[in-house]
């Protein structure tokens, strides 16, 4: 019955929702990240329901059983006694009693059309659907209206190519560990910087963008490319499809307007983790949405931030407290096999009656009475024989299947019996088999077990033709994106040779840079040492990316040549190569490192405290003290707190004296390095410096 299925289905999606709701508030204190995973799993398994429901595989028992119908027996012949005061020829006739009728039972269709509720029911199911599927229709043509509308502002919109947007651009992306940034553009149409595009992510900007610092720059490229790193553009999409499915349903508002809520948060707590200051970062969001009137984004793109949703945002992201690390993928993996073995249990069950009694037997339809004896001999005798043939039926049957069932088990179980030399007819003979040449036997063993029969395969080239332009071509610019596209084969020699060489000797800062960066995946020993040599080159750009390229690649051979970069003049070269050494993690810490504790670029002390963090030296400990006590920027004295922390017993002295702070974040991070380890949490920063690209 429609009516009674649109109940059950619509009972089976509030169950989800509310299973959902309460796993959410068990996870309070958890991270947005696996909050946000829990209603994207939900609302994903929301698209699923209708169809589990009309599989129905799991049916409960839990409706009242069903009444058995009474089924009138098959007449019987009642045999009477014959009557002794009337031995005449009337005595050997047959008189029939008159037959018992059973009581007749409605048919289903009379019932339900037999109650008006039910036929008022079954005519408004028409007019339900047809109302469901015209929301279902505006709702939809609402999402293709607001996508075309950002069609129209990606169209309208200029390309933002200079450095000062690039730059940060590629820093953060290294840092999410995007291989390749979104598309970033500039439009007079946003108010409000959002993200778009699922094949091909968009981050558009308003106009005002032009006139902002570096610092909030920074703040927003971080939240956007957080929102790409997520796929939060994906989940969003789905979101919206679910609600024109369940528009009906308040809680799959509800749970969409959860999503979006945590995908901000999570995306917050991304930004946070990789380096941005919580002050700072929330002054620029309050800046960015205060400044706003009237914010008109398409509802499917990404705003940074809306009015009605910021004030939980600000307070989540200035509490200290607040874990913001993401699940891992074994939690995320757990997380969502509970939540979908819930919306499978929940969307595949059908309450189905409980197993009814047996009926009993109804009154016989009729009585014969007889007064013959012979015919009552007869009778009972008739009867008889028919039993005792049904049970020897039954019997036999059973016998044989249980023949049957011994046959399979010993067949099953028994082993393979000696090759019978006598011809057994069988009505499937197996094929012949066939007999393969040496030849084909070796080619087949060296291509595989499955390989199919051998072609001809195009030599890939493509190494040999990049390394040709980059050797010859008098294009710097063509050269430069040669480099970069023999990063994917710096594992070759004839790709590792080519770039060594523009390293050295190409003309092009640009190109020399680009080498440097692609000889990072590379093994081979002409690439470190033409890596070392960058270390001395002419321009301060080309000797950072190869002290950036030697430390990713974390050979430990190539410390010395990043200790004598430390003297480099540049403060950029000197912050890569510190962190070029805190990625080898060599195991003492070079004294050079230590000295620059005391550097002049803040950033570079900051550097230098997670290289030692990283090295874990607990000779470092003293000339760590003394910056502590000399610093006067709250960042970088809890850089050399954590630094602390790893250094176990060498650290209590320093650590004493911060248990009275007036600063809380402080003491926390105090308390945490006395328990010992890395319990001071993870480290905010760095990350390296932006990679060239084309």
């Amino acid at each position: 019955m429609l009516p009674a299925s649109l109940v059950l289905l619509l009972a089976k999606a509030t169950l989800v929702l509310l299973a959902a709701w309460g796993v959410t508030r068990l996870l309070q204190r958890a991270p947005a990240g696996t909050r946000h995973v829990v209603w994207l799993v939900t609302l994903a398994g929301l698209l699923l329901v209708p169809a589990l429901a009309t599989w129905a595989p799991l049916r409960l028992a839990v409706l009242p059983a069903e009444p058995a119908p009474v089924v009138a027996p098959t007449v019987a012949p009642i045999v009477a006694p014959p009557v002794a005061s009337a031995p005449t020829a009337a005595s050997s006739s047959r008189t029939e009693a008159p037959a018992v009728a059973a009581p007749a039972l409605p048919a289903e269709s009379d019932v339900a059309t037999s109650t008006p509720l039910l036929r008022r029911l079954l005519g408004l199911a028409p007019s339900l659907l047809a109302l469901w599927a015209a929301v279902a229709l505006v709702i939809g043509a609402s999402l293709a209206k607001a996508w075309l509308a950002v069609r129209r502002i990606i169209r309208r919109a200029e390309p933002l190519d200079g450095h000062d947007w690039l730059d940060p651009m590629w820093e953060i992306a290294d840092r999410l560990g995007l291989d390749d940034a979104p598309r970033l553009l500039r439009s007079a149409d946003a108010k409000m910087p959002f993200a778009c595009g699922i094949l091909q992510p968009t981050i558009v900007l308003p106009a005002e963008s032009d006139g902002w610092s570096l610092d909030r720059r920074r703040a927003v490229l971080l939240h956007e490319l957080a929102h790409v790193r997520r796929r939060d553009l994906a989940g969003h999409t789905l979101a919206r499809l679910t609600c024109a499915l369940w528009w009906f349903h308040p809680l799959v508002w509800t749970a969409a307007r959860r999503l979006r809520a945590e995908s901000e948060r999570a995306c917050d707590d991304l930004a946070l983790s990789c380096g941005a200051r919580a002050a700072d970062y929330a002054e620029h969001l309050l800046d960015i949405v205060t400044s706003v009137r009237g914010d008109a984004t398409p509802i499917t793109a990404l705003a940074m931030a809306r009015r009605t949703e910021f004030e939980g945002r600000m307070l989540d992201i200035l509490d200290p407290e607040r874990p913001r690390t993401a699940p891992s993928r074994r939690q995320t993996a757990s997380l969502v096999a509970v939540l979908a073995l819930i919306t499978v249990t929940v969307s595949a069950a059908a309450p189905a009656p409980r197993a009814a009694t047996a009926a009993p037997t109804a009154t016989p339809a009729s009585v014969v009475v007889d007064d013959d004896p012979e015919v009552r001999d007869e009778t009972s005798a008739s009867q008889v024989d028919v039993r005792t043939e049904t049970r020897v039926e039954k019997r036999t049957s059973v016998e044989r299947q249980r023949q049957r069932t011994i046959a399979t088990v010993e067949s099953t179980d028994a082993p393979n019996p000696a090759p019978n030399p006598a011809p057994n007819p069988a009505p499937n003979p197996a094929p012949e088999p066939v007999v393969e040449s040496a030849p084909s036997v070796a080619l087949r063993m060296l291509m595989g077990r499955d390989a199919q029969p051998p072609r001809a395969e195009a030599k890939d080239e493509r190494a040999t033709l990049l390394a040709k332009v980059l050797r010859t071509d008098t294009s710097a610019s063509l050269r430069r994106v040669a480099a970069w596209g023999l990063s994917e084969y710096a594992d070759e020699s004839v790709a590792a040779a080519a770039l060594a060489e523009a390293l050295r000797r190409d003309a092009s800062v640009a190109v020399r840079e680009m080498a440097a960066w692609s000889l990072s995946d590379s093994d081979d020993d002409v690439a470190r040492a033409a890596l070392v040599a960058a270390l001395r080159d002419a321009n301060a750009r080309v000797r950072a990316t190869a002290a950036w390229s030697l430390g990713d690649a974390g050979d430990a051979s190539s410390v010395e040549a990043l200790v004598g970069a430390l003297a480099d003049t540049s403060a950029a070269v000197r912050a890569r190569a510190i962190w070029a050494i805190g990625n080898i993690e060599p195991r003492t810490a070079p004294r050079q490192l230590v000295a620059l504790l005391g550097d002049r670029d803040a950033r570079v002390r900051q550097l230098t405290a997670w290289a030692l963090y990283e090295i874990e030296d607990p000779a470092t400990a003293p000339a760590l003290q003394a910056a502590l006590r000399a610093e006067t920027e709250k960042e970088l004295q809890l850089g050399y707190i954590r630094a602390l922390a790893t250094l176990g017993e060498k650290s209590v002295e320093a650590l004493r004296g911060l248990l009275e702070s007036n600063d809380q974040n402080v003491r926390t991070i105090a308390v945490r390095a006395l328990a010992g380890g890395h319990a001071a949490g993870l480290w905010p920063w760095p990350w390296p410096d932006p990679r060239p690209h084309p």
